[in-house]
C-alpha cells in the first residue's frame, strides 16, 4: 500500500480521517502492550468510545 501512495495528494478531510484511523491504532496497541505486562485484559470503555469512532 506504502509504494502506492507516493506522489498522492490528499484533501485535508482526507488526511484528518488517516489521523484518526492512526490514533485509534497506537491507541489499540498501547492498550494492548498495557494488558500484556499487567495481565488486565478487560476493555476499557474509553478505549471501546475510540475504536467506535465516538
Amino acid at each position: 500500500m506504502v509504494p502506492r501512495l507516493r506522489g498522492q495528494e490528499f484533501t485535508e478531510d482526507e488526511r484528518e480521517t488517516v489521523r484518526r484511523g492512526i490514533a485509534k491504532v497506537r491507541a489499540a496497541a498501547d492498550w494492548l502492550e498495557s494488558a500484556v505486562d499487567h495481565g488486565e485484559f478487560t476493555l476499557d470503555e474509553q478505549l471501546v468510545q475510540l475504536l467506535k469512532g465516538e
